[in-house]
């Protein structure tokens, strides 16, 4: 049951609605001519074919719909050339943030892509600097002043570390190790021992550089000057899009100067080409 009576609608009542139906020419000022157009344009932005469309592409309905309600209110088209070209320039600047969207998403999965080989290639290369450097360091520990090492079996991991690429310096160096264990006076195993850490210390530190740079380098892969860098488009396809924001600019102007021409009586809308 309604909350609100209806009145009765008598034949009086109902003669005079027939009588002045005919007479009745619409609004006649422009906010109400404006207030008209719109209603009926709002219910093409409505239609649920550009909804689905508009959502098929990621986007929200209603972020267009504000759009283009807000532009109606901000110009208050007339019906007719006024409204087609504010209708068009709300269309450019969807446009425009579609375009907008399409880099970011681009340049997103650019990042990401890139981001993720450089963390790979990083990772691996100072995973390799490390496991290079842990023999030094074991060798390092053993010729401690504290300790009274190495032992063969300790020298013998360390030479069997360095099989594939010795130098003749890394070569000299495992001779003295392996001398080591033999020398049984007490002042000249001093002595080798000294000499074999001063050694080792000069033959790490290129492999301790190594480790350090590769930590670095691992550590910026996600700095912000890298995401930068990684974000600059460099394919046919970031530049397709700044092509097509450009074109948009330029049409948004177009349609802006002569919806002022319109308004200002100096274009006919016979004189306006290719705006559609």
């Amino acid at each position: 049951m309604p909350l609100v009576k209806s009145p009765e609608m008598t034949r009086k009542n109902l003669a005079a609605h027939q009588a002045n139906g005919p007479r009745s020419a619409g609004p006649v000022t422009r906010p109400g001519k404006a207030n008209s157009a719109a209603s009926r344009l709002r219910h093409g932005f409505y239609s649920q074919p550009r909804a689905e469309a508009l959502a098929g592409l990621g986007e929200e309905p209603e972020d267009y719909l504000r759009l283009m309600e807000s532009l109606l209110e901000d110009l208050q088209p007339r019906e007719g050339l006024e409204m087609h070209l504010v209708t068009q320039m709300g269309e450019t600047l969807w446009r425009m943030q579609r375009a907008q969207r399409m880099q970011e998403g681009l340049a997103l999965k650019r990042i990401q892509s890139k981001v993720l080989h450089e963390e790979m290639m990083t990772t691996t290369t100072a995973s390799q600097a490390v496991a290079n450097l842990e023999p030094f360091e074991r060798l390092q520990e053993a010729l401690s002043p504290r300790g009274d090492g190495p032992t063969p079996a300790e020298i013998q991991a360390f030479v069997e570390s360095r099989e594939e690429g010795s130098s003749p310096r890394m070569q000299e160096f495992i001779v003295l190790l392996q001398s080591l264990p033999g020398l049984k006076e007490e002042r000249k195993r001093k002595l080798a021992r000294r000499q074999a850490r001063a050694e080792l210390h000069e033959l790490m530190e290129a492999y301790q550089s190594v480790a350090w740079r590769m930590a670095r380098r691992a550590e910026k892969v996600h700095s912000p000057e890298n995401i930068a860098a990684l974000a600059a488009p460099q394919d046919d396809n970031a530049l397709l899009l700044q092509k097509m924001e450009d074109s948009n600019l330029r049409r948004l102007w177009r349609l802006t100067n002569t919806l002022m021409k319109v308004r200002q009586g100096g274009l006919a809308p016979k004189d306006v080409k290719n705006e559609g």
